[in-house]
């Protein structure tokens, strides 16, 4: 019972201790269910993962590969490991981009694919179509190619995709509509370096799909994409300053009753007008176009919001104006758990508006701000669910005395400041 909570490398360490655990350890097909060669040092040889896999009894379910060259074990065992499920590349072997597409297709049970090194376009559509029975799947590094992807489905499982560009590549080179289109069941999209161009309007096709998350990482776009109504987290990373230009109507095309997690990155110019149209307001497309509130939307859990904000925002959290975070009844609410607004303009007079209303926060990041030991203190004794403050480059926190009142009430604070002479950086927490 003990020895099934251990990882393989501590596993494989304990066969070392004696001919007696050696024997015994070898016998249990349990513990070698998971091929993890995550944390070897040099490379691998083949006799070693023989071993292991008649360890299994052949009952692999999870094998992870790193520093092993020996493409043909590989096929082996995703022939002989009829309840392989998952796969994971932390490096290939060389020249090994032909073969995935054959390991693949090898493995009948394959569920989750994860290749973190650098792949082609083709290598991708390739490794996708050749089992459409995938849930989950991760291209952690991918060349943009001059062929336009070809995504040949249906791909009736699939509920999670990710794809991780190394450039910046144009979502009519990845063909983008034509993988959602594929899909019935998809969950959650990742993408990153993605320049969102559809003047054909052919991506409208992501309302139509199940998605709950959707993240997007260095990402461009000419006009904010339309969201489906599942959609319940939200994480946009602009790669450039993007600004929300009036009327903002295209946000008004999404309505997000479910949504509880939001993250803007270098979204500038957003005003609290824009922000209430994209969490509360939506054109009805079945009464004649009008504009609508939604009704008894779900309150947001996570809210992170970094970038310029709009010259005419009168504050953060001030209750007696039309500020930011004030707009949305859906946002400063006690479900409210987690909020990021580094480098946003807040000084300890937000700070107290912000502890006027009534949040479950569990962690706050105020980064690059200008609050003081004071903020700090006062957010210790309002918020009795508090766990973590982050407070990096606060040039007007002066000193540790706040920072230890927190950490003494059990709150992890991370500050670093200048001090002394020199300038010399101190970290506390």
């Amino acid at each position: 019972m003990v020895l099934e909570y251990l990882c393989f490398r501590h596993t494989v360490n304990n066969m070392r201790v004696s001919k007696g655990w050696r024997d015994y350890l070898s016998k249990l097909p349990r513990l070698w269910m998971h091929l993890d060669l995550s944390g070897a040092r040099k490379a691998v040889p083949r006799s070693f993962v023989d071993k292991a896999v008649r360890r299994s009894e052949n009952r692999l379910t999870r094998a992870t590969i790193h520093r092993f060259e020996h493409v043909d074990v590989l096929k082996n065992i995703a022939k002989s490991c009829k309840s392989l499920a998952e796969v994971e590349f932390v490096s290939l072997p060389h020249a090994i981009s032909s073969t995935l597409t054959e390991i693949v297709q090898h493995a009948p049970s394959l569920s989750k694919l994860i290749i973190h090194p650098e792949i082609t376009v083709d290598a991708a559509t390739q490794m996708l179509s050749s089992r459409p029975t995938l849930k989950h799947v991760s291209f952690n590094s991918v060349r943009r190619s001059r062929h336009v992807a070809d995504w040949i489905g249906p791909f009736p499982k699939l509920e999670t995709f990710t794809m991780h560009h190394t450039e910046m590549t144009l979502t009519t080179g990845v063909s983008l509509a034509n993988l959602l289109n594929n899909t019935s069941d998809l969950k959650t999209l990742k993408f990153t370096n993605l320049h969102i161009h559809d003047p054909a309007g052919t991506l409208s096709v992501l309302t139509t799909i199940p998605l709950t998350t959707l993240v997007l990482r260095k990402v461009q776009f000419d006009r904010f994409p339309v969201l489906p109504p599942t959609l319940q987290r939200l994480v946009i990373e602009y790669y450039g300053p993007f600004r929300l230009y009036e009327p903002g109507a295209m946000l008004l095309q999404s309505k997000l009753p479910a949504l509880t997690h939001l993250a803007f990155t270098d979204i500038n110019d957003l005003s609290p007008r824009l922000l209430g149209m994209l969490l509360d307001q939506f054109i009805d497309g079945d009464d004649q176009g009008q504009q609508k509130v939604l009704q008894d939307a779900t309150p947001l859990q996570s809210v992170s919001i970094r970038g310029l904000l709009d010259n005419q925002v009168p504050g953060l959290f001030n209750p007696n104006t039309r500020s930011l975070f004030t707009v949305s009844p859906r946002i400063l609410t006690p479900s409210l758990h987690t909020l990021d607004i580094a480098t946003l303009p807040c000084n300890d007079d937000e700070i107290e508006h912000l502890l006027s209303h009534k949040t479950g926060l569990a962690s706050i990041n105020l980064s690059s701000t200008q609050i003081t030991g004071a903020s700090i203190k006062m957010l210790a004794d309002s918020l009795p669910s508090l766990k973590s403050i982050r407070a990096e480059n606060c040039p007007r926190i002066s000193g540790r005395d706040a920072i230890e009142y927190a950490r003494r009430k059990g709150i992890s604070v991370s500050c670093s400041m200048d001090e002394g002479k020199g300038s010399r950086k101190v970290r506390y927490g």
